[in-house]
């Protein structure tokens, strides 16, 4: 195919003529989803075949004149020279639907797809350059926002970009001064209403742009590798001051919850690194967990479980957070070495308000006590939430109801007396907790089922208590 060098020196060409302002110039950024998986699973034989059919597809797609080449990796790109009544959206659809059909790659039927950013512009109007790298930052876009997609460049992608450059470039400088701080999230026993662990999140409070959303800045980190360094200093930090309230508070038991990323566990110098932090700061392993998403964690793609044995092993629990919210399966939760399920606190919120959510949280508690897990429930914000939960037998909740985040100077003095109590002659305004024989129904119905897919029951003797 021609060469990227070829494609730059078409592209400046282009650029360069005249049109009259009839014509505009587009490129169409193509990247491969999920080539890794094809090459890990069926070897580089067959990923070189799937790139040969995914480029003759796409120059069946390409009209005349058309430019179709190699990039680079499995990146291919279109120069569409004569763009004019929308026709690169016309040609980024048409590529789309010819590569969603299955393709047969040593004798097995491969479905694949592309994700594609595309940018336009007059001739004249950019250089070859910077048409290119807006088509590509608007294939980072598509990309980001679930492949198999097509994205066009416009301003805002092109602030984001600039913003996302920024703070990772500043997250660099923040992580070597050890800028960032961790808070602190109280998770309450609802029974009694005492602090009995917490969760760590880091906080990053910009000198310039203020306070940096964690979603913003640990998703940066991620995809520029700075994730492991953050999430060092996180673990680093949470247990050294775990270690300082233990010792202020000593018999006290409380428990403290880091999250980690997927991308960590990567890392073959994990373990290693979690096992140093352990004895460094002297905290007791079985009053650890490590976090997952449910969607890292059901994700078949990726094969934790070895590093998630390993981590149990060492005594650390491990939760799934934000559970429901995937796309779980039954069968995977069984196999995971995963002790704590976090019900997402999209369905805490509608606790006493929408039966679907309530009929949910209930299926979710039914299950980890049938499976012997704990539960936390996040996001509560109301008492009527605390109370239906604790009338379901769920233990454990967090939320702003009890405490927001805050700085570690104030949860000791948290550790003295309850954070939550309802009032005595306190009643529910809706009778949406299932009464006890309902919810004995319920579970038998959730261990009938788990039965059935041959789920181990060695706690179901223990499921009522």
């Amino acid at each position: 195919m021609p060469t990227r060098g070829l494609l730059i020196s078409s592209l400046e060409r282009e650029l360069a003529r005249d049109t009259g302002g009839r014509e505009e110039v587009a490129v169409l950024f193509i990247d491969l989803d999920n080539f890794k998986l094809v090459n890990d699973s069926l070897g580089h034989h067959s990923g070189d075949e799937l790139l040969r059919e995914m480029a003759r597809r796409i120059r069946n797609c390409a009209a005349d004149g058309d430019l179709v080449s190699r990039f680079g990796g499995d990146e291919l790109v279109i120069l569409h020279p004569h763009a004019s009544l929308g026709s690169e959206g016309t040609l980024g659809n048409k590529v789309l639907t010819a590569m969603a059909e299955p393709i047969q790659i040593a004798g097995r039927e491969v479905v694949t797809s592309v994700s594609i950013g595309v940018a336009i512009c007059a001739p004249g109007a950019q250089s070859a350059e910077q048409l290119l790298r807006n088509a590509d930052t608007a294939l980072y876009a598509a990309k980001n926002r679930g492949r198999n997609r097509m994205e066009r460049f416009n301003e805002e992608l092109h602030a984001r970009a600039a913003r996302r450059l920024r703070i990772e470039s500043d997250l660099r400088v923040a992580l070597r001064e050890e800028q960032l701080h961790v808070h602190y999230q109280p998770q309450v026993n609802l029974a009694t209403g005492h602090l009995v662990g917490v969760e760590a999140l880091a906080r990053w409070r910009h000198p310039e742009l203020g306070a940096v959303s964690p979603a913003e800045f640990i998703a940066v980190a991620e995809n520029s590798g700075l994730i492991h360094e953050l999430g060092r200093q996180v673990l680093l930090s949470a247990c050294r001051q775990l270690a300082e309230w233990v010792a202020a508070v000593p018999g006290r038991p409380l428990s403290m919850t880091v999250n980690i990323s997927p991308r960590q566990l990567d890392d073959p110098g994990f373990i290693t690194e979690l096992q140093r932090i352990i004895e460094q700061t002297g905290v007791r392993p079985s009053s650890l967990c490590m976090e997952l998403t449910e969607s890292a964690l059901m994700n078949p793609e990726t094969d934790i479980v070895d590093m998630l044995e390993r981590i149990r092993r060492m005594g650390v629990y491990v939760a799934i957070d934000d559970f429901g919210t995937g796309h779980s399966s039954l069968a995977r939760l069984r196999d995971l070495p995963v002790e704590v399920l976090k019900i997402d606190r999209s369905f805490i919120d509608g606790l006493t308000i929408e039966p679907g959510d309530t009929a949910i949280v209930s299926s979710i508690l039914s299950l980890a006590f049938a499976m012997g897990k704990h539960v936390i429930a996040e996001g509560v914000e109301r008492v009527e939430q605390a109370v239906a939960l604790r009338g379901m037998g769920c233990r454990v909740a967090q939320g702003f109801l009890f405490s927001p985040a805050v700085a570690p100077v104030l949860i000791q003095p948290m550790l003295a007396h309850p954070l939550w109590q309802p009032s005595a002659n306190w009643r529910m305004r809706s009778a949406v907790c299932p009464d006890a024989h309902a919810r004995r129904a319920h579970r038998a119905f959730i261990d009938e089922f788990l039965d059935h897919i041959g789920v181990p029951m060695w706690v179901k003797a223990n499921a009522g208590s």
